[in-house]
């Protein structure tokens, strides 16, 4: 296993800024002094291009160097990685020669109807 993402220290100030925001809601909840703190939140011009910059291009860029360095040793990798990273993941791998022979589709977190958890009788 090999940790193939980026330390938060190449993102932009603004966005680590942002980030740490946005977790007073999941660390303490949604409070008023929360709230105030997002309803003040005004972001620089051009904010939401650096923050795609730092969540989703330099975590590919970064992840696409840890799988040519380890397609030197191995033909068979796995990258657990989100979905909103997978086209531009897949454009650049293609670019590389790769190109898809096959797809498998598995449940990894269950959603939906068959998701639920059961109800033992009640509301």
């Amino acid at each position: 296993m090999v940790r193939a993402d980026v330390d938060v220290g190449v993102f932009s100030r603004e966005t680590i800024n942002f980030l740490n925001l946005i977790m007073l809601f999941h660390a303490r909840g949604m409070t008023a002094e929360n709230i105030a703190r997002i309803a003040q939140y005004s972001p620089a011009p051009g904010f939401e291009t650096r923050l795609f910059d730092d969540l989703l291009v330099k975590r590919n860029e970064h992840l696409l160097g840890e799988i040519r360095n380890h397609l030197q040793t191995s033909d068979n990798l796995m990258v657990p990685w989100g979905v909103a990273h997978m086209p531009g993941l897949a454009r650049e791998i293609q670019r590389e020669g790769f190109h898809l022979s096959e797809t498998k589709d598995y449940v990894v977190i269950p959603f939906g109807r068959r998701g639920r958890l059961q109800n033992s009788g009640g509301k």
